[in-house]
Parts: C-alpha cells; structure tokens; sequence
C-alpha cells in the first residue's frame, strides 16, 4: 500500500533516496556559507567591488572550461566517483577562503571553487536522469527540491548565527564535516558510468537555439540570485543574521511551494505552462526589488521571488532531464547545458564587473526571464 503513495514511493528508489539524503547535506553545508561568500570577500575580507566580481568570473570561466573535463571523469571513473572528487574540491575551496586572511590566492580558490561546481552538477544531473522515472519526473525533481530547501531553510540561519558569535573559521569547519558526510549515501549502491559524445555545434544550431536562450538566462539568474542579490540585500540590511533569516523564510515558502508544483507537474505540457507563467511573474518580481528599502518590503520581495522561481525551477529541471533522456547523448547534451549557462554566468558578472552596479543585473535578469514567457 505504501508504495502507491506519490512521495513514500520514491522512497523505494535506492539510488533517488541516496540522492535525496546527499543533496539534502551538500545543500545544508554550501547553503550556510553559500551567500555569506559575496559578502564575505567583500565586507570581511575589504576587497573591492571589481575584485569580487573578478572572484565570480574566475568561477563561472573554470566552470565553463571544466564541463567537458567532468564528463570525460565520468565516463571513466563513473558518476559517484564524480561527485566525491567534488566534495573533495569544495573542501580545498572552502578552506582556501577561510585562510584568504594569511595569503591572496584568491583567484586560485575561485577556480577550484568553479571546478567542484561543475564536476557536481555534471555528475548529479546524469545520475538523475539515470534512476528517475519519466513518467513521474516532475513530482521526483519537486521531491530533490523539497529536501534541498530544508538544507536551505536551515543553512543561512545557521551559517548567520555561527558567523556572528563563533565567526567563519569555525563555519568553514562545520561545512568541510557536513560536505564530506553528503557523499557517502551515495556508495551504499554501486557504482554507475555514462559514456560521453558533444559537440560544440549544439550551441548554434537553429533546433537548440531556444534551449540555448534559456540555459543562457538559467546562467544569469544563478549569478545574479548567488552573488548580486545577497549583496543588494546585506547593504540594505547591514547584518547577517538578517540576511539569514530572510534566506530561510523565502526556503519555506519554497518547499510549500514545491510540494504543490509537483503534484501538478502530471506531463511536459503542464510543466511547460508552469515555466512559462512562472517566469513571467518571477521576472516581475526583479524590477519591483529595485524600489524596496525596508526590511519587511525586502523579505516579501524575496520570499516572492523564491517562491514564483519555484514554478520555473522544478518544470525547467523536469523538461531538461526529459530532453537528455531523449538525446543521443544524455551525457553530451548536459554538457551542452551546463556551457550555455556557464556562458550566461560569465556575461552578467562581466557586466556587474564593467558597470560596477548591481541594478544592471536585476535588470537583465528580469528581461531575459520575461521573454521565456513567449517560448
């Protein structure tokens, strides 16, 4: 009888609930530093505005160039080894910048830091792809979403409370433990290999040219969301802990919001109205952050963009892991993916970078999310 049940079910997949538990930790760990980062370099450390944006572009170039070097690792080595290597890296990254007080390899942690990215993502998406079942592949992607966002309910409040009364030495080494302890769920199976074919013709061809749109605005929005909001956001509220809070309470309203996107995610077409509509009033909710000053209008606006992304999120992941799936290459048409957005990464922080102003961000952001309504 349990087995029926639309989320006990996905329970039974050994290698889904293995996912779900490693995800869950990775997210809590990264979430707890994840977008304290920005500030971090910028407020903690007194690096300029045009360092940080060099920090992130560093980022978002290693990962552009490292997408096919993952691909390649799991073709021969295999997925989990994959994502273990990347928690591997994150840690180097994440002690790097815990030691940038003693040494400026700033740079160095920033492409490592954009190396484990990749080699995650790469390896998680084709795992997923691998074990989901398409014919329920919206309410599994919301089901990912709901135990990601309680690592993301809990991480930015937690990370805000340890920097403000032990500080971020003793943040680092609590997100090293909880990284290394996410990747061991996924060895109770074994292990899983997926044999890599792209080509760069993807990204030009007439067929894909939507695909890469979208995947290139997926890009910016991560950027933007990750780096130029919290920034935005700190500056306006000038502490932590507050930054924290609101984090954790726009990851509520995700995961009630998640839930309820998944049990109407029934076919692509449902999921594709969802994106469509989802991304209209997400895209809304950017040019309404450029005129909020105080700290309810800021938590409303946050929580409303975490909760409208939610309806874009779930059917975007949904609908891509259906066209790798149909692909001739699952593997080569992630990396194809994970280029465009990479791409879309690297073209916003340059123009944060260029501009030295956050509002160009917000701005393109919000264009580029309301023309996928007319996809």
């Amino acid at each position: 009888m349990l087995r029926n049940h639309s989320i006990i079910k996905y329970l039974f997949n050994r290698e889904l609930s293995e996912m779900y538990v490693s995800i869950a930790l990775k997210d809590l760990s990264l979430s707890m530093i994840g977008i304290f980062v920005p500030i971090y370099l910028l407020v903690d450390l007194k690096y300029s505005f045009s360092s940080v944006m060099l920090f992130f572009l560093f980022y978002s170039i290693s990962m552009l160039f490292s997408s096919l070097l993952a691909a390649k690792f799991t073709s021969k080595y295999g997925i989990k080894h994959g994502i273990l290597l990347s928690m591997f890296g994150f840690i180097i990254y994440i002690t790097l910048l815990s030691t940038l007080h003693y040494h400026n390899l700033y740079i160095i942690s920033a492409v490592i830091g954009g190396i484990s990215n990749t080699f995650y993502w790469v390896n998680f998406h084709a795992d997923f792809i691998k074990f989901s079942d398409h014919k329920n592949r919206g309410r599994e992607v919301s089901m990912w979403f709901i135990v990601a966002y309680i690592g993301l309910l809990l991480g930015p409040i937690m990370g805000s409370i340890i920097i403000t009364y032990l500080g971020f030495t003793t943040l680092f080494i609590i997100v090293n433990l909880l990284l290394l302890l996410s990747s061991l769920p996924l060895f109770f199976s074994s292990e899983v290999y997926e044999p890599m074919k792209f080509s760069m013709k993807y990204l030009f061809e007439k067929s894909y040219l939507k695909d890469t749109f979208v995947y290139l605005i997926y890009g910016v929005r991560m950027m933007v969301g990750g780096v130029a909001l919290p920034i935005f956001l700190f500056f306006l509220l000038n502490k932590y802990l507050s930054l924290g809070v609101i984090a954790s309470f726009a990851s509520l309203g995700a995961i009630i919001v998640g839930y309820l996107v998944g049990r109407l995610s029934r076919d692509e077409n449902r999921e594709r109205t969802m994106f469509r509509f989802g991304s209209l009033f997400h895209s809304l909710g950017w040019f309404i952050l450029l005129f909020v000053k105080s700290f309810i209008q800021l938590a409303v606006v946050n929580i409303y963009l975490a909760i409208s992304f939610i309806f874009v999120d779930i059917p975007h992941h949904s609908i891509f892991y259906s066209k790798a799936k149909r692909h001739k290459s699952v593997m080569g048409y992630i990396v194809y993916r994970e280029i465009a957005a990479d791409i879309g990464r690297i073209f916003i922080v340059l123009i944060m970078l260029l501009t030295g102003k956050l509002i160009y961000s917000f701005i393109i952001n919000g264009i580029g999310m309301f023309f996928w309504f007319f996809l």
